[in-house]
């Protein structure tokens, strides 16, 4: 396994495509913050892996402050107003598409990106975006990443002429120079009003592509969004305290996963089977809550500050299926990256449109492709995640943050995987706190998971032993992290993806 662990005491970036590392490292040497880098980190990577987490879909922060605040921001989107049970009833749907132009809720990210930089940032807007600005308007290398998921999804790409014209006319050719010029111009607006995807020319143009395709995102839909400030959830596992995203995220269910594991207890060899079938075991029931009880906080009768109470974790211990019938759920597709910076500013920024590429609709003009996050809703009826107008769907986006109280440690880690996220940070999490692995090891040691979508257990190679109808893949996620040492910072990234940490001295 090649080394991809960097340490200094200036700062450090780990993200998934080198270029992204840079540009955030280029703004810590221009003096900015962690905040300011993640800023640039996310639209590089906005642009360099568009698939992934790109400029219309949503992002969530979870940052820890020099003096150990940690504070989340929820930078997710709303449905359409006009987005309705009973609309899918009149055109004949069951259920929301998961292509097209009624899966797409307003795009949060840049929203939430500018709320945070009004928060926190100290170096000025326009400087931040110089680098994904540069990269759209004269080219960049393709990346494999880009690469692949055009090739993969042309099908999908060539029914909308919009994404079309973007991505295979022509397609990106491996490592040769590829740019996006209306991506330049969606980056140069949002670079003198970064309030103009939500209401100037770019907003009109978005909608107008929209509502032509026949979907329903409007300009007050737009105008109306707002990302969140919210508490994160804290949990306690042996000695370490962790957070993470609160709902409309499913981020509560990594940490009932761990309140469980807890009370378990693991088995000795971190890379048997048997360790994966214990995580299991605890986990499928806490998805069964999760599908019952989580989504848009506005529509849960389980309060937020009682979701870690005794109480829910012994009615999840009472429950047993979870599993929906249908496919292996590796189609969902995210971007995870993670800054410290030399003041002991942490964050850990996630970006996605839920599958890759989204809806695979993009408005041609500034390349805007939008989610399809709206499938993340259910047509169940009576549910907290049951689909209604100006909602917020249950979102898969989380991030995970730990703090040992013993030493200080502070850990910042996640990872794309949907569904198995909850899964995974309580894998990267059990692997440093009981099996005792340094950052670099925790989140490249094979993994495993059990699918959301079909009850199957998917295994990564390398895992050793093996279990009867279980699935072998490649890769579960591409997973990021930093963490602060005393005076250093350090960055871990995956072999699974393309990604490289960078470290200031």
């Amino acid at each position: 396994m090649a080394r991809a662990y960097a340490s200094g005491f200036g700062g450090v970036i780990a993200s998934e495509e080198p270029l992204a590392s840079y540009a955030g490292a280029r703004i810590l040497e221009a003096g900015g913050n962690a905040v300011d880098a993640s800023i640039a980190v996310s639209f590089t990577l906005a642009i360099l892996v568009p698939h992934l987490g790109g400029i219309g879909g949503d992002f969530f922060a979870l940052l820890s402050t020099p003096n150990g605040r940690v504070e989340v921001l929820n930078g997710s989107g709303q449905s359409p107003r006009g987005l309705s049970l009973e609309l899918l009833e009149e055109r004949g749907l069951k259920g929301v598409p998961e292509r097209g132009p009624l899966s797409i809720v307003v795009p949060g990210m840049v929203g939430a990106l500018y709320e945070m930089w009004r928060r926190y940032g100290t170096l000025e807007w326009s400087k931040i975006l110089e680098v994904p600005v540069k990269l759209a308007r004269e080219g960049f290398p393709a990346p494999p990443s880009l690469v692949n998921a055009v090739k993969l999804y042309s099908n999908v790409l060539g029914l909308d002429e919009g994404s079309k014209l973007t991505y295979l006319n022509p397609p990106p050719r491996l490592w040769e120079p590829y740019r996006f010029k209306g991506m330049a111009l969606l980056l140069e607006s949002i670079a003198l009003d970064p309030q103009s995807l939500y209401e100037g020319e770019v907003a009109e143009a978005v909608a107008r592509y929209v509502e032509g395709r026949g979907g329903l995102l409007g300009l007050e839909d737009m105008k109306s969004y707002k990302p969140e400030w919210v508490e994160p959830l804290k949990a306690s596992y042996k000695d370490w305290v962790l957070y993470e995203v609160p709902p409309n995220s499913q981020g509560v269910t990594t940490l009932h996963i761990m309140k469980l594991l807890e009370e378990r207890g693991l088995v000795e060899d971190p890379y048997g089977i048997d360790r994966f079938k214990g995580v299991v075991e605890v986990a499928i029931p806490c998805y069964r809550w999760r599908d019952l009880n989580i989504g848009d906080p506005r529509y849960m009768k389980v309060g937020v500050k009682e979701l870690l109470s005794s109480r829910v974790l012994e009615e999840i211990k009472g429950l047993t299926s979870a599993s929906k019938s249908g496919d292996l759920g590796l189609h969902g597709d995210t971007t995870f990256h993670a800054v410290a910076d030399r003041d002991g500013m942490v964050v850990a920024g996630i970006q996605s449109l839920f599958y890759p590429f989204g809806s695979a609709i993009t408005e041609p003009r500034f390349q805007v492709t939008l989610n399809n996050r709206a499938t993340g809703f259910t047509t169940d009826k009576g549910l907290p995640n049951t689909l209604a107008p100006s909602k917020k769907p249950l979102h898969t986006l989380s991030a995970l943050i730990m703090v040992d109280g013993g030493s200080g440690r502070v850990v910042a880690v996640g990872a794309s995987g949907g569904h198995y996220r909850p899964q995974l940070h309580a894998v990267f999490a059990t692997n440093i706190i009981d099996y005792s692995m340094n950052l670099e090891e925790a989140i490249n040691s094979p993994r495993a998971a059990w699918d959301w979508g079909t009850g199957r257990l998917v295994v990564e190679r390398g895992v050793k032993g093996t279990v009867q109808g279980h699935v072998v893949v490649e890769r579960l996620g591409v997973a990021n992290a930093v963490e602060i040492l005393g005076r250093a910072r350090g960055g871990a990234t995956d072999m699974r993806g393309d990604g490289v940490p960078v470290a200031l001295p």
